[in-house]
């Protein structure tokens, strides 16, 4: 017979995927909260304007006052933002890649199986 490594065929991609999707599921939640931070910001600095002034102006006043707003020491960092989301994209692609991988495998031993159970069966 052949020597074949059936080391290769190995299924058990558990452990990494996990893993992975715990990270991937924590940088979703930060990422979320983050969002959060920016929404509550954006709806202090609307309800701020609104407050001050009605009318034809309102919506030059509101748009100058969000930009005031965010060039601020105290608004949210978009930076942080961004790195989650480039974050996620990179376990999402780890993630795509590894199982890609693992569906090869999975439609080789199911197809081998398959024959088996040809055999097996005639």
């Amino acid at each position: 017979g052949i020597d074949t490594p059936f080391v290769r065929l190995d299924l058990s991609t558990t452990p990494y995927l996990e893993k992975h999707l715990e990270f991937l599921c924590s940088w979703v939640d930060d990422l979320a909260a983050e969002q959060y931070k920016f929404q509550h910001y954006t709806r202090s600095l609307r309800s701020n304007v609104d407050s001050r002034s009605k009318g034809r102006k309102a919506k030059e006043e509101l748009a100058q006052a969000i930009d005031e707003g965010w060039a601020r020491q105290d608004a949210p960092k978009r930076m942080e933002s961004l790195l989650m989301s480039n974050q996620i994209r990179t376990y999402c692609d780890q993630v795509e890649k590894f199982t890609g991988g693992g569906f090869g495998k999975l439609y080789l031993t199911s197809g081998l199986h398959g024959k088996d159970d040809k055999k097996a069966a005639a």
